[in-house]
């Protein structure tokens, strides 16, 4: 299949109708950049797949912002031989939805039916694939049409498992891939629920674990001594309930409701045993305390305050004595400091006078004893002035000081013994109470104080005594239930020989099944080991048969001095398949499978493309017999450029050739390198022009024939 026209209508750049002729061998198509180049091969690839990968395929940006019709319509004609008749591809999208019909000598289909009539006319084996647009879409960007931004992307920013499955896909091998993939997520869910089943065996292995040891337990318990219950002691065990007065109506041992009867009585026995067991801790609690309290000696307390109040008055007595004592020392002492202080005033007079004594008193003028008084004044200065001595305090003081305190002192501790005395009384007080209390809680409340002791040592006897027959008859019952479960163990042997039985056979029917499914599991891994080995061989048998068209471009390019040499590396590294283009210094012997480290940005653009190319030649039955080149030239050198018109030359005889270029001057270069050198070839230029809201201007004419090999510039 070749393209024969296009019509294009609201998509991308083309925002109203424009119908072009391009069936030719040969067609360049030249526009400055945004005049519309990109949105015109996009066209041919989105009616072919309803995809533009790198535009996320059904994208709302397919739909030109000045769309008449508010939807993107493009309409591919296609034809395989010349009297073939044409295949129609209308596909419209509106933003939401995208429709297709196709029309094929007369016949018309739309939606799947068409999209399905497409893809086994122009690549039978995408039809097997998981998502058949998108295997036809992959296979065009590998092989057909090679996109303006990603012609280094081609090879640079490609995985090797991407680059081995897209190159699958090219040869042939892409449905072993595909069905290796699906295979192996096949099988690890296969796996994954393989695992699932046999993790849902682990309780079913517990609970038969749990069962074989219970068995165990039951037939060894069963093996123990003579089960049998003889029907007087059964009998008189019931009467002997009644005996220590727990009424309970008897039951025949060979009842089926024997066990729980029995069961019930010996809850009342223990309840009754321990009701019992606590009085009798009670009784026996009270008998220590009544025999403590016994020992005990209410205090006197109305002596003791007697004598606290007698020792009292008489340490009154003894602070008045020493107060009225103190008075006096404090009367006797100021009067010897008032005759103290009159002595000191008399000597201070008398020391003036005899400064002034003379002939004559200094006063009054009289005739005086002049020496006497001088003497006598004197003895006054000396300190004698005739007066008699103060009294002196006497030692009674400390005595009183000494008696007094020995009263507090014991004043002091008979407070404290009546203090003692009243907690001791009070404490007594509280201990007769709560032992009457107890008496009461023992149902002895009327026993007098001086029997209590006797009735209390009775009383825990016989509380004693019945605890015993408690004991006893709960031992005995105790031992009948032991023989009752015995005797019952036989039929829960049964039951559970049965279902470990069950259980048993169960899960040997689920291992045979996880076995089985580990086993096809296995063989799946093998079928899933021959298909990577299968899609290796072919992928490698193929890269090989391509690789001298390779490297036969690669030389006729000129792309690196030393590196000269390409070639395909198809390995399976883990299970998944890797390609890598590999260049080679053939002097030096020397690879490189990054060619991205030794070549530069515009070699790099100049490999991608003759790897492109080969492909697109290698492939013997391309979806389209066409080769679309997306303006290869603006990211390549001069010496590229030309190595690259030389290729593109020789390619336009074995494929319908497409290719865009935004520089006129290229485009006059490609148009006479292009030009048809036979009646029967045809070289078309495209003219993209003055791009306006309403899309560009589309000029197309034919380029004339010219045979002549060699033209000389003037």
């Amino acid at each position: 299949m070749r393209v024969v026209s296009l019509e294009i209508e609201g998509f991308r750049g083309f925002a109203t109708g424009q119908a072009l002729d391009l069936d030719a061998d040969a067609v360049v198509v030249v526009g400055s950049n945004g005049n519309g180049k990109t949105s015109l091969f996009d066209a041919i690839l989105w009616a072919i797949s309803g995809r533009v990968p790198r535009l996320g395929g059904q994208d709302p940006l397919l739909v030109s912002k000045y769309s008449e019709t508010g939807q993107a319509r493009v309409v591919l004609h296609l034809r395989g031989s010349r009297n073939s008749a044409p295949l129609i591809v209308t596909r419209v999208f509106d933003g939401e939805k995208c429709r297709i019909s196709l029309e094929s000598g007369g016949e018309k289909l739309q939606g799947p039916e068409a999209e399905g009539r497409l893809i086994r006319l122009l690549w039978r084996d995408a039809a097997a694939a998981a998502d058949p647009a998108d295997a036809l879409s992959a296979v065009l960007t590998r092989c057909v049409y090679l996109q303006q931004d990603l012609i280094r992307q081609f090879i640079d920013s490609v995985t090797e498992q991407d680059g081995f499955a897209a190159v699958s896909e090219l040869v042939g091998a892409g449905r072993v891939t595909a069905l290796q993939v699906e295979l192996e997520r096949q099988k690890a869910a296969w796996t994954r629920t393989t695992n699932a089943k046999s993790g849902e065996l682990v309780p079913l292995r517990s609970k038969l674990s749990t069962m074989e040891a219970r068995l165990a337990e039951l037939k060894g318990r069963s093996a123990l001594g003579n089960d049998a219950i003889g029907d007087e002691e059964w009998r008189e065990w019931w009467r002997y309930l009644g005996t220590i007065a727990i009424e309970f109506a008897p039951i025949d041992k060979a009842s089926r409701e024997a066990a729980s009867k029995l069961d019930s009585a010996l809850s009342l026995l223990a309840a009754a045993r321990r009701a019992v067991e606590r009085q009798y801790a009670l009784a026996q609690g009270l008998q220590r305390d009544v025999v403590t309290f016994g020992e005990l000696k209410r205090p006197d307390l109305p002596a003791l305050r007697e004598r606290v109040s007698a020792a009292k008055r008489e340490t009154d007595q003894a602070r008045s004595l020493v107060a009225d004592e103190q008075s006096r020392i404090a009367e006797l002492r100021h009067l010897q400091a008032a005759l103290k202080e009159k002595a000191e005033q008399l000597k201070a007079l008398a020391a003036i006078a005899l400064k002034h004594l003379g002939a004559k008193c200094p006063v009054c003028e009289q005739d005086y004893d002049a020496e006497a008084t001088r003497r006598r004044l004197e003895k006054v200065v000396a300190g004698d002035t005739g007066a008699p001595p103060a009294s002196t305090v006497p030692e009674k003081l400390p005595e009183l000081l000494a008696e007094l305190s020995a009263k507090e002192q014991a004043q002091a501790a008979l407070d404290l013994g009546l203090r003692t005395a009243e907690q001791a009384s009070r404490e007594y007080e509280a201990a007769e109470i709560a032992i009457e209390r107890r008496f009461a809680e023992l149902e002895m409340a009327n026993v007098q104080p001086g029997e209590q002791l006797v009735a209390i040592k009775r009383k825990v006897e016989a509380l004693q005594a019945r605890a015993d027959k408690l004991r006893e008859a709960q031992e005995m019952g105790e031992s009948f239930a032991v023989k009752i479960a015995r005797a019952g163990d036989q039929a829960t042997i049964e039951e559970l020989e049965r279902e470990i039985a069950v259980t048993r056979t169960q899960l040997q029917a689920e291992d045979r099944e996880i076995n089985r499914r580990t086993l096809t599991g296995h063989r799946a891994q093998r079928a899933i080991e021959a298909l990577r080995e299968a899609a290796s061989l072919v992928v490698t048998q193929r890269v090989r048969e391509i690789e001298p068209l390779l490297s036969d471009m690669y030389s006729r390019i000129d792309v690196h001095p030393a590196f000269r040499v390409v070639k395909f590396l198809a390995s399976m590294q883990r299970g998944h398949g890797h390609l890598s283009t590999v260049v080679s210094d053939p002097v030096l012997e020397v690879d490189c499978n990054s060619p991205h480290a030794i070549l530069s940005s515009s070699a790099m653009n100049a490999l991608a493309v003759c790897v492109f190319l080969s492909l697109s030649l290698g492939v013997s039955n391309p979806p389209l017999s066409t080769i679309i080149l997306d303006d290869p030239l603006q990211s390549l050198d001069d010496i590229n450029l030309l190595g690259l018109m030389d290729l593109l030359r020789q390619t336009k005889d074995q494929r319908q050739l497409f290719v865009s270029t935004h520089d006129a001057r290229f485009g006059g270069l490609l148009s006479r390198k292009l030009r048809p050198r036979t009646a029967d070839q045809k070289t078309l230029i495209v003219e993209l022009e003055g791009w306006s809201r309403r899309g560009p201007v589309c000029q197309v004419r034919e380029v004339k024939c010219d045979p002549a090999p060699i033209r000389l510039a003037s």
